[in-house]
């Protein structure tokens, strides 16, 4: 069996003393904020990035087959990085709203 990392555990076992939340945290500096963590106990995860990321890397795949998975990435990143909030929330907002459906 795989020993498991002193840090990892010490981790895990912090997860039960903090808040966790999802909520959209702006950009900073141009970058993406994928989480925050607040001095009074709390920490925001910020999924966006991730699933807006996923949403075009998927898409990108079901409209070109035939690109191969680091194409993909790269075009993916190139657009990501183009982007702004307002494209950024809006995939987000579409992906929520076809999960309710």
């Amino acid at each position: 069996m795989r020993k498991r990392s002193p840090l990892l555990l010490k981790l895990m076992s912090r997860m039960g003393d903090l808040d966790f939340r999802e909520a959209w945290i702006p950009r900073s500096q141009g970058c993406d904020v994928y989480g925050l963590w607040e001095p009074e106990g709390r920490v925001t995860i910020n999924p966006q990035p991730h699933i807006v990321d996923t949403i075009l890397h998927e898409l990108l795949h079901e409209l070109n087959p035939n690109y191969s998975e680091r194409a993909v990435r790269s075009i993916v990143g190139k657009l990501l990085k183009g982007m702004t909030e307002e494209e950024m929330q809006a995939i987000y907002t579409e992906y929520t709203r076809r999960l309710e459906e």
